[in-house]
């Protein structure tokens, strides 16, 4: 089973990434936590790139997908197929709110590319933690993160639409409660859809 957790920047999707792991493992099951992009070696240099480089968008983008194929067929499909419960923060739905809905890149595109890099991987449930980007920017520049709002908003009507186009996989979460108030919606649903 593929597990991701989706949101713009600052909603809480690492927090409640880990949360997830930890009471997998605590509950006796074999699963796994990867970050997007990173995860194996390659992936993780790719994100020292783009964390630290004023990159062009069409460069970000192919970094990203580079990334994400390293990850996947070195790590996320074999774990599958060894029966773990794979948590991934951030996948392919991050590329097409952010490159595409934020930073205006084809849809289309994204989608061929997002399926090539993945083999047409597809997570089993995704979890969108929705957030206001100024509540998001408030707790970034608590860590001295900064970000555009109106990049943010157009990111997070981006994460919506593709919630609404896919309402079989993924839920849409408020992230502003506390973050257990969060934790318990994301084992609520797993347990009435998965039955854990």
């Amino acid at each position: 089973m593929l597990i991701t957790f989706e949101g713009i920047d600052g909603a809480g999707k690492t927090t409640q990434a880990k949360r997830l792991y930890e009471h997998l493992i605590g509950s006796r099951r074999k699963a796994v936590l990867y970050r997007e992009p990173g995860g194996v070696p390659v992936s993780e240099k790719l994100r020292e790139i783009l964390v630290l480089s004023d990159l062009t968008v069409q460069a970000e983008l192919f970094l990203f997908e580079a990334a994400r194929a390293e990850l996947v067929h070195r790590k996320i499909k074999p774990d599958l197929q060894a029966g773990f419960i794979v948590i991934l923060d951030r996948f392919t739905d991050s590329t097409l709110a952010y490159q595409g809905y934020g930073r205006g890149i084809d849809l289309k595109l994204i989608k061929e590319l997002n399926d090539f890099a993945t083999g047409g991987l597809r997570p089993d449930v995704t979890f969108l933690l929705d957030i206001d980007p100024r509540s998001a920017i408030e707790r970034l520049a608590k860590r001295s993160r900064f970000e555009d709002p109106d990049f943010l908003e157009k990111v997070r009507r981006g994460y919506l639409r593709i919630a609404e186009e896919d309402p079989e996989r993924v839920m849409v979460i408020p992230s502003h409660p506390p973050t257990e108030e969060v934790f318990a919606e994301v084992r609520r649903f797993l347990k009435e859809k998965f039955d854990f």
